[in-house]
């Protein structure tokens, strides 16, 4: 069946905000199924996420693009262009839609799409095959980097604010950015730079950091530990309980 979900509009973000309620209704209707999630971001998505993390979230993490999985979301099409899907329904005679949104200057996706990815492909042919392929070595060596944390924290949610100072630079940041999402529940972006702030918070006694992405570094008696913004987390906990259902309706698919 094709089930309708009408969630109401807030201020602020509307691109974010139809992104974020799409994966959150998908999600709850795949979830109770044990069914994955499949989206149909293509090669040249990929690039734009890229490029455009890149403008505006100066990390690591930035070029890694889109994974192809990612939980229950699938993205089977990340290795063709938009070309080749639309030729391949063209041929087959498959009708698709356009987002009219996409190519619109007022969003930053479609200055990326229209003006900045034809820019670079007139620097060099093949600016967005070197993205890619940027974005894959990246994401190779980021299992090695992961590891790295893996190893430093044990599964541990917390470190020692002297072992904190005597590790290198770039996986005391990491640590930090780690430790940082565990408390956010997904990425808290700008975390990792902040990491010499945490790391000069005192050993003795309990000294305490705000950080970007709602979450708040903790020293209590030499042991760094992260949480939740206390502010923000009461404004999420009286979000949640003051949410109403969402409109549904069903129709079979024609």
């Amino acid at each position: 069946p094709l089930e309708i979900r009408r969630p109401t509009r807030p201020g602020g973000n509307i691109q974010a905000w139809a992104r974020a309620a799409r994966y959150d209704a998908a999600a709850a209707i795949a979830g109770p199924r044990g069914a994955d999630l499949a989206a149909g971001h293509t090669a040249g998505d990929q690039v734009e996420t890229i490029l455009y993390r890149l403008a505006s979230s100066p990390s690591r993490r930035a070029l890694l693009g889109m994974r192809p999985r990612d939980g229950a979301l699938v993205r089977p099409l990340l290795a063709f262009t938009r070309a080749q899907t639309g030729a391949y329904c063209a041929e087959r005679g498959l009708a698709w839609r356009e987002d009219e949104s996409n190519n619109s200057g007022a969003y930053a996706r479609g200055r990326v799409r229209a003006r900045l990815v034809p820019a670079l492909r007139e620097i060099h042919p093949a600016a967005e095959a070197n993205v890619l392929a940027l974005a894959e070595v990246l994401r190779d060596e980021a299992e090695v980097l992961d590891a790295a944390v893996d190893a430093r924290l044990g599964g541990r949610d917390r470190i020692a604010l002297t072992s904190l100072r005597e590790l290198p630079a770039a996986l005391r940041r990491l640590v930090v950015q780690r430790l940082a999402d565990g408390a956010a529940g997904g990425p808290a972006p700008g975390a990792a730079r902040r990491a010499d702030e945490v790391a000069a918070l005192a050993r003795h006694g309990t000294a305490m950091l705000d950080l970007p992405g709602g979450v708040r570094a903790i020293v209590e008696q030499g042991v760094l530990r992260f949480g939740r913004t206390p502010a923000l987390a009461d404004a999420e906990a009286g979000r949640s309980a003051e949410a109403e259902p969402q409109a549904r309706a069903s129709a079979p698919i024609n």
